[in-house]
């Protein structure tokens, strides 16, 4: 952006032409606009479903329509809360899919389709890095991929395949990602992703491909194209066939033949030792029944995960206090499929299957958010009938619950978690799975297996209204991943109803489960009909508001700006809010949509019935989106920068509809006080930021540049912040809104002069 030169017009327009429409031009009384803002009326009465009660029981009194306490005041007054509200999301949606890299995603595109690379389970990479037991070819192999970038595996089912696979990966890459292919990939198309770079796949990674579907169709050519696309990316893959499999003679100096029958009880040893430690481990080991019941649970083929699985089960039930050899016998009976089933039904206990549960919703947060939701489900869920506590068989009076009963530790070991720290070197740990896909298999095995259908949709509902916005975020991604497999149920007895709330956390929770759930094609065509109905309804301005919202993180709609677009003439407060919210997910998501955004609120602001909506919407943009630049720290800290200003300043496209939006932002009486928020929280940011100081000069130029109405808001709003009374001082930002107006004062003389 730059401050135009005398006689030129302010951000592209014409020399001396109006400021944007609707905002009247420079006058010497500074007049009003000609015509007054269209009506915006609160939603008092508009939004509780009949026969229902609003949220809120007791009648309040009603809201100021704009200004401080206002929806309006509060959307415009946190800076960049757009921005982590759709972070939160991203890493909520990334929990309940089952893919542990939140935010950005590698994708490949591959025969096709795209596929989301998925990074080897947290879990299995722990197993083979602490507790594994490399056979004799382990050397061979590794220094056969070290030379060839792409090995093949070979041999029985049960040999260790998989695991050798991963112990050769994470040597050969060091510490770098390795990635979990799915079955189906196409080896020509990842040949050509790879040589190309498009599918943004870093150097040094690792890819891991199990029991290749089209495997019988590899040949040499297919081979050597995929092994020099690996060479060249500084990439290796490993894959894993059975030992009749690979039939072509020319593959086989590519392949590694893993023929040595795995010890099992070397297996087990060394999984034991991990998980109890040398001293613990050993003692266990010794024990005479433990030895003789691996002997019996050992024989037979060959199987090293089972005796894996055996090894954990051991641990489980060494530390539980009580050593059950039925139960193993039980356990080791289920077969390999059923190891999650197993694991989620050896849970011992109500307290163990509640903080499961939060674990599963909120996988990823801090310890406090998770236990405290643990405790309200297991409140919920244990039985509060009046009894009498009796002797059990053993003469023994039941104990009350005792929450000092299991340390954390233990519990984390139970349920096949672990606590990390938090990020960017904040005090604390956040609590998560080891395995990303148990978030979402864990709330389905409950939804589908107990009859707590109601006390889960209750719970969630408590969760969405915490104080914590990232508890909310979670809690609602959690209900979408009910909402794909229920659609028709949680629809009636949630979605419906919460459209409608007044509670603006719960219509944001119906567009967070939405985006979820409507990841199944089914569900978005009955959702995208649904959505409909609340859009069209104008009796019930909320639900527009949650339409709104839907519309915003792109749900059900594949035309999301001109969906949102059709708000605008509703002139209701919770529904602009709810707009200038959902253009702030779209934006966040996406930034190349911005022109196509600022566009349409230019033009809508040129109507009296859309202008406050237009407005307001921009405004919101404007606080609530932020971008973290690379360019230069402050403080030793990358600075946050607004979203539009920053924009604007490198793309000329936007600057005129972005200056003249502000204009008639400042100049409009209804949004004034949000409008001027806002600028002094643009100031704020620029006063610590010396090169967003310079950006923001250059605007405060482009804004008054022929415009003497807005020059004298813009210098009233610089007096303001260095007020006597003002205990947060902004002296560098409003002595550069002061030199930079009475340089334009300068300017616009002399040019009079001229003529």
């Amino acid at each position: 952006m730059t401050v135009p030169a005398p006689g030129a017009p302010a951000a592209g327009g014409a020399g001396g032409s109006p400021p944007a429409a609707g905002t009247g031009g420079p006058s010497a009384g500074g007049a009003t606009d000609s015509a007054p803002p269209a009506p915006v009326h609160g939603a008092e009465g508009s939004g509780t479903p009949p026969g229902e009660q609003p949220d809120g029981a007791a009648a309040q009194p009603e809201a100021p329509q704009s200004g401080p306490g206002a929806e309006s005041f509060e959307a415009t007054g946190r800076m960049g809360q757009g921005s982590l509200r759709h972070g939160h999301l991203q890493n909520a949606v990334a929990n309940v899919e089952g893919d542990i890299v939140g935010g950005d995603k590698y994708v490949l595109l591959l025969g096709g389709t795209k596929k989301r690379l998925r990074t080897l389970s947290p879990l299995i990479e722990e197993r083979v890095r602490f507790a594994y037991h490399p056979p004799l070819c382990f050397s061979v192999a590794s220094e056969a991929l070290r030379k060839q970038n792409l090995l093949i595996l070979r041999g029985a089912h049960g040999y260790g395949k998989s695991a050798l696979a991963v112990r050769l990966l994470m040597g050969a890459c060091q510490g770098g990602p390795v990635y979990h292919l799915d079955s189906d990939v196409d080896f020509a198309s990842l040949a050509e992703q790879l040589e190309s770079g498009s599918g943004g796949i870093e150097r040094g990674v690792g890819f891991l491909l199990d029991h290749p579907a089209d495997i019988g169709n590899l040949d040499r050519e297919g081979f050597e194209k995929v092994q020099g696309a690996l060479s060249r990316a500084g990439a290796w893959m490993v894959l894993t066939v059975a030992s009749t499999e690979v039939s072509d003679s020319e593959l086989l100096g590519g392949v590694l033949d893993v023929s040595e029958e795995p010890d099992q009880h070397a297996v087990v040893r060394a999984h034991v030792r991990w998980r109890l430690g040398e001293r613990a481990a050993g003692r266990l080991l010794a024990r005479p029944d433990v030895y003789d019941l691996l002997a019996e649970l050992l024989a037979g083929e060959p199987a090293c995960r089972q005796a894996a699985e055996l090894a954990a089960a051991l641990c489980e039930e060494y530390e539980s206090g009580e050593l059950s050899a039925e139960r193993l016998r039980e356990r080791r009976a289920r077969t390999e499929a059923e190891d999650f089933e197993i694991w989620a039904e050896s849970l011992p206990d109500l307290a163990a299957r509640s903080l499961a549960l939060a674990l599963a919703v909120l996988n990823g947060l801090p310890q406090e958010y998770v236990a405290r939701a643990a405790r309200a489900l297991r409140d919920r869920l244990e039985d509060d009938a009046p009894y009498i506590r009796a002797a059990g068989a053993d003469g023994r009076l039941p104990q009350p619950r005792n929450l000092f009963a299991v340390p954390r530790r233990r519990q984390l070991t139970l349920l096949r978690a672990r606590a990390v720290p938090k990020s960017q070197g904040e005090p604390g740990e956040v609590l998560e799975y080891k395995d990303p896909d148990y978030p979402r298999m864990v709330i389905k095995h409950a939804w589908t297996q107990y009859e707590i259908q109601d006390e889960l949709l209750d719970w969630l509902g408590q969760l969405v209204m915490d104080p914590s916005e990232e508890v909310r975020v979670y809690a609602a991604a959690g209900l979408g991943v009910l909402a794909a497999d229920s659609f028709g149920y949680v629809s009636g007895r949630i979605l419906n109803r919460w459209a409608y709330s007044d509670s603006a956390y719960r219509r944001a929770a119906v567009a967070y489960a939405l985006s979820v759930g409507c990841r199944d094609d089914w569900v978005r065509e009955q959702a995208a009909a649904m959505v409909e109905t609340w859009l069209g309804d104008r009796s019930r301005p909320l639900g527009q508001a949650t339409a709104a919202r839907v519309h915003g993180l792109g749900a059900v709609t594949d035309r999301p700006v001109e969906e949102i677009g059709r708000l605008a003439v509703v002139g209701n407060v919770t529904v602009a809010v709810a707009v200038g919210c959902s253009l702030a997910d779209l934006l966040a998501d996406d930034f190349e949509l911005t022109a196509a955004v600022l566009n349409m609120l230019h033009e809508q602001a040129a109507d009296y019935r859309a202008r406050p909506t237009a407005l307001l919407s921009f405004l919101i943009l404007a606080a609530q989106l932020v971008i973290d630049t690379e360019e230069r720290s402050v403080g030793g800290q990358v600075p946050d920068r607004p979203a539009l200003l920053y924009l604007a300043h490198r793309r000329p496209e936007l600057q005129e509809p972005f200056i003249r939006l502000w204009r008639a932002a400042l100049n409009q009486a209804f949004f004034d006080d949000e409008a001027e928020q806002v600028m002094r929280n643009w100031a704020a940011l620029a006063e610590r930021d010396p090169e967003l100081r310079e950006m923001f000069r250059l605007m405060i130029g482009a804004i008054a540049y022929g415009d003497e109405r807005s020059g004298r808001i813009l210098r009233r709003c610089a007096d303001e912040w260095t007020h006597p009374d003002n205990l947060a001082p902004l002296p560098l930002a409003a002595s550069t809104v002061h030199a930079q107006l009475d340089l334009e004062k300068v300017l616009s003389d002399r040019l009079a002069d001229s003529q």
